[in-house]
């Protein structure tokens, strides 16, 4: 029948691979722009970190210990109602305690993100809603020109590495689908949930 026949058609334009598929200029414009961000923030905090102000506040905090998340949290308040994430006040910026581990998060965060959306946008075909789970690692190479190396952070393999980014995306019904709700050029909106994710590590 016609319905069977389209069926069909759909689950196996939903599961089979895009060899042929090009990343568009567009990921590549807002690829570039966020990696050009993401520098400027690691600079920002370097720079505030060697400030007096930046100094005076790990004195404080290393006198503080303990009671440092307390303040922290009191401090800040909402971190999403942020407006500025490169400065929260008095040249601050919300990344200020930032580690490698959490830039390495922040970047993976955004790569997932940004990939599901650009596959969806450069597709532009309904009956292809993203990016199945069996060719996740083909198209992160696609778009990246690198492979996921679920090792560096700590995981055995790809599902476990989409794990680490649960606030940004997941695989639901073995399609690569967002969480987050903003859209790709909302790059603070990485910085906040990252910051969560820090103080909630911070917490365990």
């Amino acid at each position: 029948s016609k319905e069977y026949l389209r069926k069909w058609v759909v689950e196996r334009k939903r599961t089979s691979r895009m060899d042929h598929l090009q990343p568009s200029a567009w990921f590549q414009d807002t690829w570039k722009a966020w990696q050009k961000t993401f520098a400027e923030w690691q600079a920002k905090q370097t720079a505030f970190k060697s400030s007096p102000a930046g100094q005076a506040e790990a004195q404080k905090k290393a006198a503080e210990n303990s009671a440092a998340d307390d303040s922290e949290e009191k401090s800040k308040g909402d971190i999403f109602s942020v407006a500025d994430v490169a400065d929260v006040g008095n040249g601050e910026p919300l990344f200020k305690e930032f580690e490698f581990e959490d830039w390495a998060l922040l970047q993976l965060r955004y790569e997932l993100f940004l990939l599901q959306a650009a596959f969806k946008k450069d597709v532009n075909d309904p009956d292809r809603p993203g990016i199945h789970e069996s060719h996740f690692v083909f198209y992160y190479n696609k778009y990246f020109r690198k492979y996921p190396n679920p090792k560096v952070y700590g995981v055995e393999g790809h599902m476990e590495l989409i794990k680490l980014a649960k606030d940004t995306v997941a695989f639901e019904e073995e399609i690569l689908a967002p969480k987050a709700t903003c859209e790709p050029d909302d790059f603070a909106m990485f910085v906040k949930l990252a910051e969560e994710n820090r103080r909630e590590r911070q917490r365990r």
